[in-house]
């Protein structure tokens, strides 16, 4: 059975669908941008304090909801935006790890330790943004709603998902097969 070739074509159509992870998250953050220049309301999702819920209503553990802002300041744009730019922030580097290693496909070499390198970044990218992505989110969400609810501390709940630790070890996992295929390599060409 013949395999094709890798050819330009398939290296372009990988490249955009690379480059389109960031996109989104510029257009994410240029759609808010855009909502802000308007003057519509905002609208933030987070834990809600003790102050927007009830005693009548029976709850047990933090509540999660949506605030709507009807006449925003800049600044509350500006927290509410923080999550976004981070999320682009990541985008952009994840977009160009994976296009390192997209690259090695081309030449025809996927397993170079740069390559190894690459994924091995990318896995601790993935957990660490994975973790803090959450934080800046719930310190967002405080920040806009701090010149609403006047007062002292406000209690927070970070809702940490499992899914980014699973998704950098399976990465971290991938970057171990990438160098051990590099030093075999390596191994074989010191052998002819």
């Amino acid at each position: 059975m013949k395999v094709k070739q890798w050819s330009r074509t398939d290296q372009l159509f990988l490249e955009g669908m690379l480059w389109a992870l960031p996109g989104l998250a510029m257009l994410q953050a240029v759609l808010q941008v855009i909502r802000a220049l308007r003057g519509d309301p905002l609208a933030v999702t987070g834990s809600l304090p003790d102050d927007l819920v009830t005693p009548a209503q029976l709850v047990s553990g933090p509540l999660t909801g949506t605030v709507l802002v009807q006449d925003p300041s800049a600044a509350q744009f500006g927290w509410a935006l923080v999550p976004t730019v981070l999320l682009l922030v990541l985008a952009v580097v994840v977009a160009r790890l994976l296009l390192g290693v997209a690259r090695g496909l081309r030449a025809g070499d996927p397993f170079t330790t740069a390559n190894a390198r690459r994924l091995t970044a990318l896995a601790i990218i993935i957990i660490v943004g994975g973790t803090f992505l959450p934080i800046f989110q719930a310190i967002a969400f405080e920040g806009v709603l701090d010149p609403l609810l006047p007062g002292g501390p406000r209690s927070a709940t970070l809702d940490l998902q499992f899914w980014p630790y699973l998704c950098g070890l399976l990465v971290f996992f991938l970057a171990e097969v990438f160098a051990r295929g590099a030093r075999l390599r390596e191994d074989v060409e010191g052998l002819v």
